[in-house]
């Protein structure tokens, strides 16, 4: 408790669903047959995850670490009960928000919120813009 492991641990625990949700519809749909194919031709079992399983599920995984990242990114509850929202150690930009608004200081709140808008907004730009190269719809 009150460490970054702990706060790293919770939002992975919080966010873990949300890209599982992207990867397994993709997981489910593969075609099996490149994978027998690849079991015929003498590939071993490592050979055919690194080699048909994992490119195939290229787009799936990076829109699903994108969107757990900034899901991660802006998660308040998890990271205040296990990170004690310590200035300096274990304060991440929403408890910062989140103090400053306590303190009346409405503008730094204001501008840390900015910040995490433009960010949030770049990480789903690059997601609807890079769909096609990452083959999900």
């Amino acid at each position: 408790m009150f460490t970054a492991g702990a706060i790293v641990l919770a939002n992975i625990f919080v966010t873990f669903p949300l890209a599982f949700g992207v990867i397994k519809p993709v997981f489910d749909t593969m075609s099996r047959s490149l994978e027998e194919a690849s079991a015929t031709i003498g590939a071993t079992r490592w050979q055919t995850f690194w080699h048909v399983t994992l490119p195939s599920l290229r787009g799936a995984i990076v829109s699903g670490a994108l969107l757990t990242f900034a899901r991660a990114v802006g998660e308040f509850g998890s990271t205040i009960l296990v990170s004690g929202n310590l200035a300096g150690r274990t304060q991440t930009a929403p408890l910062y928000i989140f103090a400053k608004f306590n303190e009346g200081q409405i503008e730094a709140a204001n501008a840390i919120a900015i910040v995490l808008a433009l960010f949030s907004f770049l990480i789903f730009s690059v997601l609807f813009f890079a769909r096609d190269w990452l083959d999900v719809d």
